[in-house]
């Protein structure tokens, strides 16, 4: 389903693919291991090796190629060319037989049922904000998630991006794009980094991209229950007094109820500043109940 919004972040991503790398770090499934960020390797210590997943907006994949080196099905789908031509490369060249790649417009409900599967856990790190019309792309993709599937969507929250913005101003306005306030601002969000390739997709992807929205956990809570979808918790945690709802349940274990708007507010306040570093990104955890109505 072409939109303006979506050409345009199509054209983006066609010409600097994301999260970009350079392909002759990996010359080995080791080195794939060795190189998955904390959060990844969290995702496959609580994912079961019979389980089947799916990597809404892959881009180049190194999530879900990582994934699958210990699974027999993960599928990762993604609607830039450029990005799903350096996945490939990365699976040819590691031989990786378990990982399917596809097109796929999220926007567009034909493209996500010609998927013809659903899937024990889908995936959404990073995309929806991006796609120029988050709840519907989100709806599509339920549809993916099998009855008693798990469901992980990551956002920009309207106040943990709060400080991003700002760098971003300063950025393009008073330091004109200076290389050395870049690589500060870069270091702030990934570290050190040797790939000057990923270096460069990140800077591209939080500085310069045409478009993105933010959210808030309550918009997110609203989908869910619009959904079937249960709330399981959010990474960083809403709970009033926890800080760390995956040390408490894991990953995949419903740990909180739903918050209350005042609990909602006190805490995204907070990541104003907690999460600034990561430009103000959170995850919500759910699951579709084994006998959802919303399953097709």
């Amino acid at each position: 389903m072409t939109t303006k919004i979506g050409n345009l972040v199509q054209g983006f991503y066609n010409k600097t693919p994301f999260p970009d790398y350079d392909l002759a770090r990996f010359n080995s499934k080791e080195d794939l291991s060795l190189a998955a960020y904390s959060f990844a390797k969290i995702l496959d210590r609580s994912i079961p090796e019979n389980a089947s997943v799916i990597d809404v907006g892959t881009g180049t994949g190194q999530l879900s190629a990582f994934l699958s080196l210990r699974r027999e099905c993960v599928w990762g789908i993604d609607f830039s060319d450029s990005s799903l031509k350096k996945a490939k490369a990365l699976q040819e060249k590691l031989g990786l037989d378990s990982w399917n790649l596809k097109k796929v417009d999220i926007l567009d409900p034909e493209q996500i049922d010609a998927i013809g599967k659903q899937f024990d856990y889908v995936l959404c790190l990073g995309v929806l904000h991006h796609t120029g019309d988050a709840y519907r792309a989100f709806k599509n993709i339920m549809k993916l998630v099998k009855p008693g599937g798990h469901v992980a969507i990551g956002l920009y929250n309207s106040y943990g991006r709060l400080l991003l913005k700002k760098r971003i101003f300063l950025a393009k306005t008073i330091f004109k794009n200076n290389n050395a306030v870049k690589d500060k601002y870069i270091r702030m969000q990934i570290g050190e980094v040797e790939d000057k390739e990923r270096a460069r997709g990140w800077w591209n992807d939080q500085y310069l991209h045409p478009h993105e929205t933010t959210h808030t956990v309550g918009e997110v809570i609203d989908w869910f229950t619009k959904n079937g979808i249960q709330f399981n918790h959010t990474v960083p945690s809403t709970s009033l007094f926890s800080e760390s709802a995956i040390d408490i349940g894991g990953v995949w274990s419903k740990v909180e109820n739903p918050p209350s708007f005042p609990v909602q507010l006190y805490k995204q306040l907070g990541w104003i500043w907690s999460t600034n570093r990561e430009g103000g990104y959170w995850i919500t955890f759910g699951r579709k109940p084994e006998n959802s109505s919303a399953s097709r």
